[in-house]
């Protein structure tokens, strides 16, 4: 009866508002989306007041998206970016900690990986930064503030045109979680993300060059989790009571990446006749990336705890942990590419009709490590195909091959959109990809000696997903099928495995929203099941929203109401710092915990602002923790304060 009360809990919601009368309106079906995008949530709001801003990125300069913040949005109040989409992530329980998908996606992969990709929703690079067409200077800045003056998340973007054809865009995020009483010991950190880069166009248009420097930093206290939880009652109840099984280790990694990208287009202009003619473009790009990975724990009694058993050759060191290594990769790519630009736009933003682009792509790797110094060459074919020869018909294939060090990897994926209209409409998405297992898969040095070395066959992996959306009824319905073969995993003991046994994940993705009024409840439901114990992952995970959304005083937009999500108790998946990877684990089940997040959020022409009450559950159920991750709890109830406010001129 235990395990059936999740399953109650997500449906009702579903169901119960089906009795009521339902207000037909516009049902946000979903913004542009560009190739390689990790989130839904990411992606602006696509609304009527774009007060003329376009942004693009350095890949295809052809393919804008009109920018819009009129609205207070359904992701304004979620500043945390793995809560910023459609399916959360989990994470270690504070903002900015590592992270993972709570409903499997398959991992994309093109050629040498290092495999440390827990910080990856922090961070940025030159391909993912958008440049702006604007006529005047534009910026938009937020800050949140935490439960104490020393946590706080801080973004900006600013572009400005200047003369002879440039224009200058920035874009910066920093997290900081200094607090000391509202988290765990040993559990600071502070996230850097800061790119910038200019963008000059010739005067007849057909030179364009986009250059990009792009700051990474990731510094972060791991405690490996919670040894005994904290106090609850009296006078020293706070998480900074709790015992963790790590004091004094760190880890920190540092990229810094210079990218210049440059067209050179043909053809195109309008005919009067006929509309836009044909354009051509030869594109190259050229990277370079320098990359620092550190861990590192200089308690040399810490060698005994529950960590590093595992590790047996490196207990001998006196001098504690440590793990170093740079990895240094100059990429060069040549494409080649015919489009037309679509003359029903009406957005007046760039929008191609068709595309077909083929390419080659090098990359030289140099992974510095003591007694372990590696060089690699990947050389990649790839290929690029969109048809939209209607707004109810997109088709979109991608493909790469993979040649020298690489040899035989490859990925192939397609995509279809058709609109039926009244009867809504059918995305079917289909992926096949073969891919080499990453560093930390293959091997591990600490304190320069030799945990494990492996010589693991390549991964294949094939998704197959469809989605059916029926806007007037507000609903959405996906179905996804993951089929693993050589999947690799770490272990109870923190070791990189390969299974032979082939795996299938079976989803089911619900979406159903209702409006009564000026009150709505957003329902997201998620079903996964896997056929091997390889793979842990929660069978349900759903995130409801209940809120009410007027107009104030004939100027004041406010939404105030309650987020809640839960899971089923399931062997959450443990984070093991030393490695960077969620491994599996036996001895805790993470149990299941209603999360709810009171909030109020308001909008005054271009200023905006929210309270959010952080885990309000925990003063209505004492004594529990909410966990995500076996080990890592979530702090208790914590107010965080946001704003956000956007200047032109």
């Amino acid at each position: 009866m235990k395990r059936i009360i999740p399953y109650i809990f997500s449906f009702l919601p579903l169901l119960a508002p089906a009795l009521l009368p339902a207000q037909q309106g516009d049902f946000p079906t979903g913004s542009r989306e560009r190739s390689g995008s990790r989130s839904s949530g990411d992606q602006n709001e696509i609304e009527l007041d774009t007060f003329e801003v376009f942004y693009f990125f350095a890949d295809n300069p052809n393919q804008e998206i009109p920018f819009s913040d009129s609205t207070l949005g359904d992701y304004f109040r979620q500043y945390d970016p793995v809560r910023k989409r459609d399916l959360d992530y989990r994470h270690l329980g504070n903002l900015g900690s590592a992270h993972e998908p709570i409903v499997f996606e398959t991992a994309w992969r093109r050629g040498f990986d290092i495999g440390l990709h827990q910080y990856d929703l922090y961070m940025a690079t030159g391909k993912e930064m958008p440049f702006y067409r604007i006529e005047r200077p534009f910026s938009l800045v937020s800050y949140t503030l935490g439960s104490e003056q020393a946590d706080g998340y801080t973004t900006a973007q600013f572009s400005r045109n200047f003369a002879n054809g440039l224009n200058f865009s920035l874009d910066y995020k920093r997290i900081t979680q200094f607090g000391t009483q509202s988290q765990y010991p040993n559990q600071n950190n502070r996230n850097t993300a800061f790119t910038n880069g200019l963008w000059y166009e010739s005067r007849n248009g057909r030179y364009d060059g986009f250059f990009s420097f792009a700051a990474n930093t990731i510094q972060q206290e791991d405690n490996g989790g919670l040894l005994s939880e904290p106090i609850t009652e009296g006078q020293f109840s706070s998480p900074s009571s709790a015992d963790v099984f790590l004091e004094t280790a760190r880890t920190r990694h540092a990229h810094r990446e210079f990218m210049y990208t440059h067209y050179y287009q043909f053809g195109g202009g309008q005919d009067s006749i006929r509309g836009p003619r044909r354009s051509y473009t030869i594109a190259h790009q050229a990277t370079y990336n320098n990359s620092t990975y550190k861990y590192h724990d200089d308690y040399a009694e810490a060698q005994d705890s529950f960590f590093y058993g595992a590790f047996p050759a490196f207990l001998p060191d006196p001098r504690g942990t440590r793990l170093y290594f740079t990895h240094r990769k100059l990429e060069n790519s040549l494409r080649l590419a015919t489009f037309k630009l679509d003359s029903r736009n009406r957005e007046r933003a760039k929008n191609q009709r068709d595309l077909f682009e083929v390419g080659a792509i090098h990359t030289l790797h140099r992974i510095e490590e003591a007694g372990a110094d590696t060089s690699l060459n990947n050389l990649f074919l790839t290929g690029k195909y969109r048809f939209n020869p209607n707004e109810r018909l997109r088709i979109n294939l991608y493909g790469h091959f993979g040649l020298w060090d690489n040899a035989g990897d490859y990925r192939a994926e397609g995509n279809l959109f058709f609109d039926f209209r009244k009867v809504g409409n059918l995305t079917l998405g289909a992926v096949n990809q073969l891919y080499s297992p990453t560093l930390m898969e293959h091997r591990l040095n600490l304190s320069e000696q030799q945990v494990y070395r492996n010589d693991f066959d390549k991964t294949l992996s094939t998704t197959l997903s469809g989605t059916y959306s029926l806007p007037g009824f507000r609903l959405e319905v996906t179905g996804r099928y993951h089929l693993l073969n050589n999947y690799v995993y770490f272990d109870t003991l923190g070791l990189p495995r390969q299974t032979g046994i082939p795996i299938s994940i079976a989803q089911l993705i619900l979406k159903k929203d209702f409006q009564v009024g000026s009150f709505h409840l957003d329902n997201i439901v998620a079903l996964q099941q896997a056929t091997e114990d390889f793979v842990r992952l929660p069978a349900i995970y759903s995130k409801h929203s209940l809120y009410y959304a007027g107009n104030w005083f004939k100027v004041l937009d406010v939404r105030v109401g309650v987020d809640l999500r839960f899971n089923n108790s399931f062997f959450a998946p443990y984070y093991n710092p030393v490695t960077g990877q969620f491994q599996l684990q036996d001895s805790r089940e993470v149990p299941f915990y209603p999360a709810a997040d009171a909030f109020f959020s308001m909008r005054v022409t271009k200023f905006r602002a929210f309270v959010r009450w952080e885990n309000a559950t925990a003063a209505l159920i004492p004594g529990e923790l909410f966990y995500q991750t076996a080990y890592y709890a979530h702090p208790s109830a914590v107010f965080r304060l946001g704003i956000k406010w956007r200047f032109l001129n």
